[in-house]
């Protein structure tokens, strides 16, 4: 069998280089065949599992934004950087066919942490593990009476405790969130002479955007 080309990567977030090798023709075919046969959640599932024997890091242990980092990475040094992308539009229900270049999707937000001081709390905020997941990027908050460090309890009192908090503090957490390092990435395209925008914001719609549309 012949020896695989070695990739190096430094992951934003982490800030350690890892190293990677390409994907094979039969891994590509196993991830076209899951996508086939299951849901999109099953194919990116089995992504996941290819992708940890393809980098020498524990795929667990990626924040989102990281791992969103390597699948562009490891799209670009194994298919190539331009991506034919197509999709039926949500508005119209016409089938969409484009074009992008992976060197176009660009990390935003500024910091990997941030202080917020509002209405009486203090709440330090991280890149979270999972944007979907509000309370994976609260390290801490901090009332007059009292300090809940997010470390020091479960998942379910995280979101328990979330969702006691004032909708104005919850609100102001999401928004300063968006200030953070993250990947994020806008489509624009034409249906119906209407410009539209495409969203691509998650990990999984990532994946799906470059290598199952």
């Amino acid at each position: 069998m012949l020896e695989l080309p070695l990739y190096e990567t430094k992951l934003p977030i982490q800030n350690k280089t890892i190293e990677f090798n390409p994907l094979i023709v039969k891994e590509e075919k196993i991830i076209a065949a899951a996508k086939d046969t299951g849901k999109k959640e099953d194919s990116f599932r089995t992504f996941l599992k290819i992708l940890e024997s393809k980098i020498n890091f524990p795929v667990s242990k990626l924040c989102e934004t990281d791992l969103i980092h390597c699948i562009l990475e490891l799209r670009k040094r194994s298919i190539g950087e331009t991506v034919k992308v197509s999709f039926i539009c949500p508005h119209s229900k016409k089938s969409i066919a484009i074009e992008l270049n992976c060197d176009d999707i660009k990390v935003k937000g500024a910091s990997k942490n941030k202080q917020i001081k509002d209405s009486g709390y203090a709440i330090k905020i991280r890149v979270p593990a999972k944007r979907s997941n509000l309370w994976s990027a609260i390290e801490y908050i901090e009332t007059a009476s009292e300090k809940i460090s997010f470390d020091d309890i479960s998942d379910e009192q995280k979101e328990e405790f979330l969702d006691s908090l004032p909708v104005k503090i919850k609100n102001t957490i999401e928004e300063n969130c968006k200030d953070l390092i993250h990947y994020e990435h806008s489509i624009e395209y034409i249906s119906e002479g209407i410009t539209r925008t495409l969203n691509i914001r998650s990990a999984e719609d990532f994946f799906t955007l470059l290598f199952v549309m």
